[in-house]
């Protein structure tokens, strides 16, 4: 077995997690089948058997793989592997399922955060932070509107046409800040559209949409961004919930 590179954005474990997930979709190693052993894959990685058991433990969180004491870790059966998600964002989420996402980015600002998101944020009040307004699409349809509240390192920001150009709002995060983003919290409900909302996502005022409002946390723990979703009715995602409230660092 061939020595692999891993690449070097974020945690170890979780880059071997992330390079082992590839490695499992590519068909590398099937689903019901074993994989290598963990001296195995610290030899063919490069890494420790510590890093090995971290990211293992991950992917088995997530849904990815699965023990069986004894026997060794063995590929998640595809359907439990559709359930599972990492922090990927709209993009890759709505790529993995054969769709097409896409934007509109509405308005990148930097505004003073009120008392509810600097205490969401973990910030002072009337700090300054990014808030990016956007259309979300799947197919050319608009599916949501996004309104996210980031916190940014001081004194730092982007522009509009920036993140039009990446097209990734958490790949413009890794790519200009270095920000990592390890896990999010979710709690979702329904809402009534308003003006803005009808007139963006093309439904009658009124209309029932999904609330999602999230925060997601750095690799550090820290909270980096408060994002408040409203999608069409119509609008589904799969995820898969366990008994793990948060993942092992």
């Amino acid at each position: 077995m061939t020595s692999s590179a891993l690449n070097t954005d974020g945690p170890l474990y979780r880059r071997l997690a992330e390079q082992l997930r590839a490695a499992i979709e590519t068909g590398e190693f099937a689903a019901d089948g074993p994989l290598p052993a963990e001296r195995d894959l610290a030899l063919r990685y490069q890494v420790s058997r510590d890093t090995v058991r971290k990211s293992l433990k991950l992917l088995e969180t997530i849904g990815v793989v699965y023990g069986d004491h004894g026997r060794g870790t063995f590929v998640s059966p595809p359907a439990v592997q559709q359930m599972s998600r990492f922090i990927d964002g709209f993009s890759v989420d709505t790529s993995k399922r054969g769709e097409t996402a896409g934007q509109t980015v509405l308005s990148v600002e930097q505004i003073p955060a009120s008392i509810a998101i600097a205490g969401v944020l973990e910030i002072e009040p009337k700090r300054l932070i990014t808030k990016v307004v956007r259309i979300r699409t799947v197919d050319d349809r608009p599916v949501g509107l996004q309104e996210a509240y980031l916190n940014l390192p001081q004194n730092s920001s982007f522009t509009l046409s920036e993140l039009a150009e990446v097209g990734s709002l958490y790949k413009l995060l890794r790519a200009r800040f270095n920000i990592s983003l390890a896990e999010a919290l979710e709690s979702l409900g329904a809402i009534a559209a308003g003006p803005e909302d009808a007139s963006h996502l093309n439904v009658e005022q009124g209309s029932p949409l999904l609330l999602c409002e999230r925060v997601t946390l750095s690799d550090r723990r820290q909270p980096i961004e408060y994002c408040v979703m409203r999608y069409v009715s119509t609008y589904r995602y799969t995820t898969r919930i366990n008994q793990f409230s948060q993942l092992t660092k």
